[in-house]
């Protein structure tokens, strides 16, 4: 996929959660061959505003490639229409020069008989029409048709030659995505690990020696319980609404992150539906503990079938499976109370950073 209508505040979640552990202390030092914290968060911070960019680019151009198929299916749909309507006139214009050849017609059948096409000989008909009062409605709507075909091609391969630029538009916006993601990556991967080793320095400092082992800072730190649905670099805008294939309207967010990333449980629950299914791919369903329904689409993989699930737990992995074919990303929807889909860019924001 297998990226809007308005973009209201692109963000990354780019280990924003992570930045804001409140058991890290503030150490400078700088490891052996590494970057020090400091470094590392300001790094992470000029990277964001690219990553947003990027990330709101593939969203608008991913928009745009659903908007433009639905317009050529609207356009192949017409001609459909069309063709069966030519196809009935032609046996009407048939019929019609039938009964001129037997009653005599001689100016029409001039026309008939110099003609080559059944579109030359409409509009030979329809030009005649204009100085006089020959019956030739047949022939004038024939050529009106006609016209409206050539008009319908013309339409379609200007829509079908702006998709195929979209398309390779989306996929060069979309490797400059996934650059800066991987890019990213790395840093990410070591800010962790720092985290996690200034947490447990600052155990062994705060603690007697007699203290038991306190563990380090988990994978996914949680808000109130819940924790970011994708455990890795991220990046998605507010899509709530937009154009999707079919005529069908975005029912939640996007969250874009490399393939293979992976995805987690955000909070304590059962897993109540984990399949496939063709437009969402990998699929899975989360019930929550809280009584609300996370709905994850999309999966590289699932890797669970079912059973309960921990808050912060890997549950599958970021791909584009289904209709996401070439944008790697997790289709993320909220189910307040197992009903109806809400817009779930404010608790994705609030839970990603």
């Amino acid at each position: 996929m297998a990226i809007g209508r308005h973009h209201r505040g692109a963000r990354a979640g780019v280990v924003a959660a992570l930045l804001a552990i409140a058991v890290v202390p503030a150490f400078p030092g700088r490891a052996a061959g590494g970057q020090s914290l400091s470094e590392l968060k300001a790094r992470m911070k000029s990277i964001q505003a690219d990553l947003d960019a990027a990330a709101a680019k593939v969203s608008r151009l991913y928009d745009q490639n659903h908007r433009l198929e639905d317009e050529i299916a609207d356009v192949k749909a017409r001609r459909e229409r069309l063709n069966k309507r030519t196809a009935s006139l032609q046996d009407e214009v048939i019929a019609r020069a039938d009964e001129l050849y037997r009653s005599g017609g001689t100016e029409m059948m001039e026309i008939l008989f110099t003609s080559e096409t059944f579109t030359e000989l409409s509009t030979r008909a329809e030009l005649l029409s204009r100085v006089s009062m020959t019956d030739s409605s047949v022939f004038v709507k024939m050529a009106r048709t006609q016209k409206e075909l050539a008009r319908l091609d013309r339409e379609l391969a200007a829509d079908q030659e702006r998709l195929k630029q979209a398309r390779e538009q989306t996929l060069r916006e979309r490797d400059r995505l996934l650059e800066l993601l991987r890019d990213v990556s790395s840093d990410y991967r070591e800010l962790k690990r720092k985290l996690a080793a200034e947490a447990a320095a600052a155990v062994q400092v705060s603690q007697p020696p007699s203290a038991p082992d306190v563990p380090t800072a988990p994978l996914v730190p949680a808000t109130n319980g819940m924790v970011c649905p994708v455990a890795g670099p991220n990046s998605f805008v507010d899509s709530w609404g937009s154009p999707r294939s079919g005529g069908r309207s975005h029912q939640g967010v996007d969250i874009m992150a490399d393939y293979g990333t992976p995805i987690v449980a955000v909070t304590n629950g059962t897993i109540t539906y984990a399949g496939w299914s063709d437009l969402g791919g990998n699929t899975l369903y989360l019930t929550g503990d809280d009584g609300h329904g996370y709905y994850y689409m999309h999966n590289q993989a699932n890797y669970v079938n079912g059973g309960r699930v921990s808050a912060g737990q890997q549950i599958a992995a970021v791909g584009d499976s289904g209709n996401a074919t070439g944008v790697p990303h997790l289709h993320w929807e909220y189910h307040p109370g197992g009903g109806s889909a809400v817009n779930p860019y404010p608790l994705a924001k609030s839970l990603c950073g």
